[in-house]
């Protein structure tokens, strides 16, 4: 089945019978984002994700924005260890020291791409070039902390960035 974006298809057998889940598939998943600080909260759910489930992430979506200051980039890279200690303790969030310091380090590397670039989004919808998968993986792993081939695909994916898989 070729590619259809959310407005043509139907909720996907995996976001099926939760409300959250259908929400996200339908109104989120696939979707370009135009927004730096918004892409910026896509990345950083997708690597608190890793090894746990997308719904945890969801429920937890409200405290992530909280903790990190409504993934405001310039906010987020000014956060020092202080911060670090705090969201260690915050137990509404995933508290993962290596995910929480990569989503800090991923602020200051943003704030560089968009002083690069002008935007966050005008570089990886428009300058990171290429739609072949195994190189833009390869390109955002160099570029970005705690940034796998996986978590790379899933977020190429849940922006619109490549073709979704249901």
């Amino acid at each position: 089945m070729p590619y259809q974006s959310k407005t043509q298809r139907e909720v996907p057998e995996w976001a099926q019978g939760d409300p959250l889940m259908e929400w996200y598939a339908t109104e989120v998943w696939g979707k370009r984002v135009t927004d730096d600080d918004a892409l910026f909260e896509n990345m950083n759910l997708q690597i608190f994700q890793a090894g746990l489930n997308w719904r945890m992430i969801l429920a937890r979506r409200d405290a992530f924005r909280e903790a990190f200051h409504g993934w405001r980039i310039h906010k987020v890279a000014g956060m020092g260890p202080h911060d670090v200690s705090r969201l260690l303790q915050n137990a509404a969030i995933i508290r993962n020291l290596k995910k929480i310091e990569a989503s800090i380090a991923n602020a200051r590397t943003v704030r560089e791409i968009q002083r690069e670039h002008g935007s966050f989004c005008h570089w990886f919808y428009d300058a990171l070039e290429g739609d072949d998968l195994g190189a833009l993986q390869k390109m955002l792993k160099e570029t970005f902390t705690f940034m796998g081939p996986e978590i790379a695909r899933m977020w190429l994916m849940s922006t619109g960035r490549i073709p979704t898989v249901d």
